[in-house]
């Protein structure tokens, strides 16, 4: 082999290793990039959908007696829409980013307020299987329990907010006393 030839061959080998190497280091941040264009697009979807989350309860509240501790479905058509649409906006936030506690919370509240109810549990559990101790998604799911007719469920979410002193005891306490006094007014009425 002349040298040319071998010196060739050499500046080839090392053009290859050289673009083989800025290849794969490129690859690594394109996924890296992606993953944080998606964090920021579920952050927009997310904050869209609270907005539209709020727009609904204060339509409910124009509809629903006890609205603050009314742990069944909105009773008002148009509420129901935009929870649905905020539903959309938060399974879309989690589609983006699957580790979004808030959002599962979120969605959650959004199918209880629509009436679909296992479908609401679904998202308290996925939020509750990423933090366990997220007070909101366990109040909430007390109250889906409440919607469900099952106190049971509901005193052990109650149980686990006192243990961890959370705000959100107090809110499913008083959730549990009007469901409790809604069911006194049932038997009395059935009675009569």
């Amino acid at each position: 082999m002349t040298r040319l030839f071998r010196s060739i061959l050499i500046a080839a080998l090392m053009l290859a290793i050289t673009s083989s190497a800025f290849a794969s280091g490129s690859e690594k941040e394109t996924p890296k990039r992606n993953d944080n264009d998606k964090k920021k697009q579920a952050i927009n979807v997310y904050n869209s959908g609270v907005m539209l989350m709020e727009k609904a309860r204060t339509e409910g509240q124009k509809a629903d007696s006890n609205f603050a501790f009314n742990y069944r479905a909105t009773s008002s058509a148009k509420a129901k829409r935009v929870y649905e649409r905020a539903a959309e906006n938060f399974s879309k936030a989690v589609e983006l980013d699957p580790t979004m506690v808030s959002a599962f919370s979120n969605l959650g509240y959004c199918l209880r307020k629509t009436g679909k109810l296992d479908e609401s549990l679904k998202a308290y559990n996925s939020a509750l299987k990423l933090d366990p101790k997220y007070a909101q998604a366990r109040e909430y799911l007390g109250e889906t329990y409440l919607a469900m007719d099952d106190l049971e469920k509901a005193n052990g979410e109650l149980k686990f907010l006192s243990e961890m002193k959370s705000a959100y005891a107090d809110t499913l306490a008083q959730s549990i006393d009007i469901y409790k006094l809604k069911q006194m007014s049932k038997k009395m009425n059935e009675s009569n």
